[in-house]
């Protein structure tokens, strides 16, 4: 309407109706404009939709800060089978209608977060034949907001935003789907695609686009009346040196998309600064990128980026945990509540109290000696001792993220990286990641669902399924893309990461060995496994705590060095005849597991704590961990009540199996046998896999039962544990 301003010195702008609004990320200013596809290459609407950008063109993987994630997964998968046509067929049923795409304008450099200068002070200039109120950030980003003749903002709300692209770059906070739907049509019709860092994603789309042409009939659309409204958002307050403008935007996305369809619990971990917990949690995802100690676990195998829910265990099978496990570890670990550290007979269920979460975590971080008591944090009083999960000042969680990741979070990490099975695992993956040749397009977009883009796996297999249904109810063969040929090669390589990883854990790539080894991996990468790992180290350490002498938080990650050391020696047990320690924990493939765990939901952690301890009991082990506990009788006494309260789910579980086998009998005449069955399956894989001497097995047994205030699991109990 008023041109581009005779002193325009940058490249990109947009012009339209602006506005401003409060949010929890601050100020927001923002321009309502719009996108378009057909019409002069030259115009601001052509020019902003080549300049929309999903984070990942944006960012380069590598360089990822957790802590600057926004909306970075993409599922090209749905861009390209349901918004593309939804974009260019005729709609019979109604008018195409896209809501508007939220853009937000960030500062980066050679694609590095970074910040913008600050803004200058308000001027008044005049351009165009008209008067306009002018601030600009340096040579970052420029607004004019139109000026009435009495020199207030005008009625009609006038805006325009110029920013240069070497510094600055407009992210899609919401709706990138439909933002991918259209540069994907663009790059696709101007044949752009090689000149974009998205060149990978080429063959999810370009094929697509063009069937749909083809099946228009009658010649290209007419794109001049494909409009997409858009709204750009900046924040004027997020300026200078000290501004974060990139946590703003975070911030900002949370809010806009709270009401909408619920985002995946990773999504949330991953984006939320409303709890403590996730802001925890993701310092440890900021580790493993950063690679600060090489023998950590590298990022590729932890699975941060399914759409889904999960329940127990990571969806992918070439990682080996996931976000949701490093959360559980946060919570059990950090924020308890202490009952499930300190009573190893203390199931997992129920409401738990905020109170008493808050005041573990101040305890396990020791947030005594690293804030004072009372202090402010933006102009927000704060009372130390009230601080939590959800009351927390963002001031100092840069403070609090440091405490725990030199503590905890290396502890935590040390765990997963280096005990023997999660090492193999580890060593197995980089192997496979390293040996595999990137000739062709689909072997690239298959090594990038694995080892690079986030979301690529889960598009690679929605596109998969897709194929399958149409080749199915199609009269004509329908042709493989790259991306169908890339899902087939991931196929392959899961059964070379099935044999690379036999061979790092168990020595061999016999067929029966790496069956062997993928039942160890079932059991292994189940959240309640490694919950249950974590769990021990808190447990023992809180046992460590009451022992003479204490200990100090700043001793922890080389405590969990020496409990690496002990499992690590417990695994490498010369078996020869006897057991192959390295499926103790395996539920099948074997005599006398001691693994009798009816399902391996993340509560079930408890039971694989007391795996993990009594492990820690066998003299090989123990010998690393005795320097440590100057008194041992305590953690006899605790192995003893976790094997009383895993014994006791054993009972249950083989009386409601009898019980289904004989309805009519009643409880207590079945109970004996229950009792009897499990005490043998018990004994019996304590002696094979730990060496208990049956004459201790019975002598424990002998012993009067200590029950916590759970007292005795009662059938309907068991009928849900199992």
């Amino acid at each position: 309407m008023f041109g581009s301003g005779s002193r325009l010195t940058f490249r990109d702008y947009v012009q339209g109706t602006w506005g401003s609004f409060d949010t929890p990320a601050g100020r927001v200013d923002y321009i309502m404009t719009k996108a378009r596809l057909g019409g002069e290459a030259d115009t601001p609407e052509r020019q902003l939709t080549k300049s929309l950008a999903p984070v990942r063109e944006v960012m380069d993987a590598g360089d990822l800060d957790f802590n600057q994630l926004l909306q970075r997964d993409l599922d090209d998968h749905r861009v390209a089978v349901n918004l593309i046509p939804y974009l260019l067929k005729p709609q019979t049923t109604g008018p195409a209608f896209f809501p508007p795409i939220v853009a937000v304008l960030l500062p980066f450099r050679s694609k590095r977060p970074t910040s913008f200068p600050a803004l200058g002070e308000l001027a008044s200039i005049n351009a165009d034949e008209a008067s306009w109120q002018e601030q600009r950030a340096g040579n970052a980003f420029q607004v004019h907001r139109l000026l009435a003749s009495d020199g207030q903002p005008h009625g009609a709300n006038v805006g325009k935003l110029w920013w240069n692209r070497s510094e600055s770059s407009l992210v899609v906070l919401d709706g990138q789907h439909r933002a991918m739907a259209l540069l994907a049509i663009e790059r696709t019709l101007t044949n752009s695609w090689q000149d974009t860092s998205a060149v990978k994603y080429r063959s999810f789309y370009e094929h697509q686009v063009r069937r749909v042409l083809e099946q228009h009939g009658a010649g290209e659309p007419d794109l001049s009346k494909v409009e997409v409204p858009v709204t750009v958002c900046w924040f004027p307050e997020q300026t200078g040196e000290a501004s974060r403008p990139h946590e703003a935007a975070r911030k900002l996305f949370v809010d806009v998309n709270k009401e909408a369809r619920p985002p995946s619990e990773s999504r949330i971990i991953l984006l939320s600064d409303a709890e403590l917990s996730n802001v925890l949690t993701r310092s440890m995802l900021s580790e493993l990128r950063s690679r600060s100690d090489d023998s950590y676990l590298p990022l590729y195998a932890v699975e941060y980026d399914n759409p889904e829910v999960n329940s127990h265990r990571p969806a992918r099978w070439s990682v080996l945990t996931n976000i949701n496990l490093l959360k559980m570890a946060v919570n059990r670990c950090i924020f308890g509540p202490s009952k499930y550290l300190t009573n190893v007979a203390q199931g997992i269920s129920g409401k738990e109290s905020e109170l008493q979460r808050d005041e573990f975590m101040r305890s396990q971080l020791d947030v005594a000696t690293l804030l004072e008591r009372y202090f402010e944090d933006g102009g927000i009083p704060f009372d130390r001792d009230n601080l939590g999960d959800k009351q927390f000042p963002l001031g100092k969680m840069e403070a609090i993220s440091a405490r725990f990741k030199e503590t905890w979070g290396k502890a935590i990490l040390t765990l997963l990286s280096r005990t023997a099975p999660y090492a193999a695992h580890a060593s197995a993956l980089t192997k496979l990641k390293d040996d595999w040749h990137v000739a062709d397009t689909f072997a690239a977009l298959a090594h990038d669902a694995l080892f690079g883009g986030v979301g690529v796996f889960w598009t690679l297999r929605d596109s998969h399924d897709h194929y399958l249904e149409h080749r199915e109810n199609s009269d004509r063969r329908v042709p493989k893309s790259d991306v169908i040929r890339a899902w087939e090669a991931l196929k392959g390589k899961e059964e070379d990461f099935d044999r690379y990883r036999a061979q790092e854990y168990l020595a061999s790539t016999r067929p029966e060995r790496v069956k062997r080894c993928k039942d160890a991996y079932s059991v292994l990468n189940t959240h309640a496994c490694q919950l249950g790992l974590v769990m021990t180290m808190g447990s023992i350490w809180e046992i460590r705590k009451a022992q003479p002498g204490g200990v100090e938080l700043k001793d922890l990650p080389k405590f969990a060095e020496s409990l690496v050391d002990a499992w690590n020696a417990f695994f490498q047990i010369e078996h020869s005849r006897a057991r192959d320690r390295k499926a103790a924990f395996n539920k099948s493939g074997i005599t006398n597991p001691i693994n009798q765990i009816g399902n391996m939901e993340s509560a079930q952690a408890v039971y694989f704590r007391y795996f993990w301890m009594q492990a820690l009991a066998v003299p090989a082990a123990w010998s690393h961990v005795a320097p440590w506990m100057p008194h041992r009788d305590e953690f006899d006494r605790k192995l003893g009540e976790a094997r009383r309260m895993y014994l006791d789910l054993c009972i249950k579980q083989q009386l409601r199996a009898l019980k289904t086998n004989q309805p009519t009998a009643k409880e207590d005449e079945l109970r004996p046998i229950a009792e009897n069955q499990a005490n043998t399956a018990l004994r019996k894989a304590l002696k094979d896999w730990f060496g208990m001497a049956d004459s201790e097995f019975e002598a424990w047994l002998s012993q009067p039962v200590r029950r916590s205030k759970q007292g005795e699991l009662s059938l309907d109990d068991a009928v849900a544990d199992a």
